[in-house]
């Protein structure tokens, strides 16, 4: 939830900028000005880098003697409080923390959120960058050393936003109206209050409070290193950090992680990236993404019919947490790049949601820890499947939690068959006959319904012309159709569905 307000206080405020939510509140506490973040790019094209802060600083981190203080700054940032509403009407994607699911396609929501007076603390980048020509990185550091065998980039932090009095998080369920007599929805409410006296109202709902001057947002400024440890710092957008190619040939390793769409770990020809999907085109532009996410799900087939359905049911109850998505994502990351996962976050969720999860991961053939410790055992035989598992998963987190709940919507009145038919077999013309036999079920209002509404909040254009089925891209669509498609590829499989 804290992850969530702070998403979308930073979507709010600066949707193109250089802020960056904080995820965890554990995480404030490592946000000091000049404490260093890693940043990892993503495996696949269509997601975005992630930063995980340190508890080191950049002093640490640097040769000979003298601390480093260049000036700080704290100013008023902004008063961010009111109730934010929008009309949402099938066809369109909300952008806010709430999920409308109606007959009539259109409901009022809103998102409620007051942190209050946030201030703004940054450091004097120009004292830094002096800094910087006179000092050097320690390349043997542990740290830095780790960093560079993952191929990460070192960040330092050079501003923060925080609160200046106590704020609470909660979380308010509420059913929406069911559609066509059939259909219901249940959706959070997400809601971030403060109050100028440091009073906070009480209820039952209440599952967070922050207290003052926690960080919720913050910005980086990326480092480069050079081969003898001399470092600048990347100012400018175009610049960004690393490590010289001359130490990154130092600890030269294969990699299993993706960064296209396909595997680029020498058994598959890297095939050119789909980034950005026209516009107002025919669904069979998708046709390339399609037979790629097929290859990369293949060890799904693989498996046993039983494994398959369990892990379908699974999938589909964890379209209903869209953390659990989150933190799978994490932890397959992880596994797929030859590292141990952090399960933390395990313990954060109720015991019956971790056992699926560990129950899950099993099946990929991954055993989580035992309660006394003893270590885990991953089976190498099944890195293939722990990649195409991350595949999934990763498209399933580029989708919205509304997304996610539609989808559920979808799978419990099993139209799926029909939404990989629409999928993978629309023509050039972007048009189906509306008495095509595939497509029997979208004469049901309430299957056309969750079937248009799946499409819009994955930028596709689903209508009825009378005689035909219309199914184009929208405009600008981005990636997130290549996502969803992604994501029906891999339910087909699991579920035993084949596109004739």
């Amino acid at each position: 939830m804290f992850a969530k307000a702070t998403s979308s206080f930073v979507k709010q405020i600066e949707s193109s900028g250089d802020l960056i939510p904080v995820s965890s509140l554990n995480d404030s506490d490592k946000l000091q000005l000049l404490n260093l973040v890693t940043k990892r790019k993503k495996g696949w094209f269509w997601k975005k880098a992630k930063y995980y802060p340190s508890t080191f600083a950049l002093q640490d981190i640097l040769t000979g003697d003298g601390s480093i203080k260049p000036a700080v700054t704290e100013s008023e940032f902004l008063k961010y409080e009111g109730k934010f509403g929008d009309n949402v009407e099938a066809g369109t994607e909300a952008e806010i923390a709430n999920l409308s699911f109606s007959l009539e396609g259109q409901d009022s929501v809103a998102l409620e959120s007051s942190f209050g007076n946030l201030k703004k603390q940054e450091i004097d980048l120009g004292q830094l960058l002096k800094i910087a020509e006179k000092r050097a990185i320690h390349l043997d550091h542990s740290f830095v050393q780790q960093t560079r065998e993952k191929r990460e980039i070192l960040c330092v932090v050079n501003e923060k936003i925080i609160t200046s009095q106590k704020c609470s998080i909660s979380e308010h369920l509420q059913i929406e109206e069911k559609c066509g007599g059939t259909l219901g929805l249940k959706t959070k409410i997400l809601k971030v209050s403060a109050n100028d006296d440091g009073t906070i109202s009480k209820d039952t709902e209440i599952v967070l409070e922050i207290p003052p001057r926690t960080v919720i947002a913050y910005g980086v400024t990326e480092l480069f290193i050079d081969q003898n440890g001399q470092f600048d710092l990347c100012l400018l957008t175009e610049k960004s950090g690393g490590f010289d190619k001359v130490l990154l040939d130092k600890n030269k390793k294969e990699f299993s992680v993706c960064t296209s769409l396909t595997c680029i770990d020498g058994k598959h020809k890297t095939k050119e990236c789909m980034k950005d999907v026209p516009s107002v085109t025919s669904l069979s532009v998708l046709k390339p993404a399609i037979e790629e996410a097929q290859l990369q799900l293949q060890p799904f087939s693989e498996l046993s019919e039983e494994k398959c359905q369990q892990l379908f049911k699974f999938y589909c109850e964890f379209l209903y947490h869209e953390d659990v998505i989150s933190l799978l994502e994490n932890v397959l990351d992880e596994l797929s790049s030859g590292e141990q996962p952090n399960l933390m976050g395990l313990q954060e969720l109720e015991s019956t949601q971790a056992q699926k999860i560990k129950d899950m991961l099993q099946i990929l053939g991954y055993n989580c820890p035992n309660e006394d410790g003893s270590s885990a055992i991953k089976d190498a035989a099944n890195s293939e499947l722990l990649t195409a598992a991350f595949y999934f998963f990763s498209a399933l987190d580029a989708l919205s939690e509304e997304t996610l709940a539609v989808l559920g919507i979808c799978c419990e009145i099993q139209i799926l068959p029909m939404l990989l038919y629409l999928i993978n077999n629309i023509p050039d013309d972007g048009m189906l006959p509306v008495d095509n036999p595939d497509l029997l079920l979208l004469k049901e209002e309430d299957h056309f319904y969750a079937t248009q509404r799946l499409f819009a909040l994955s930028n596709i254009c689903l209508e009825n012309k009378e005689s035909s089925i219309h199914v184009v891209t929208g405009n600008q669509p981005g990636v997130l159709p290549v996502c969803l498609c992604i994501v029906l590829q891999g339910f087909a499989i699991l579920n035993g569905i084949k596109d004739e």
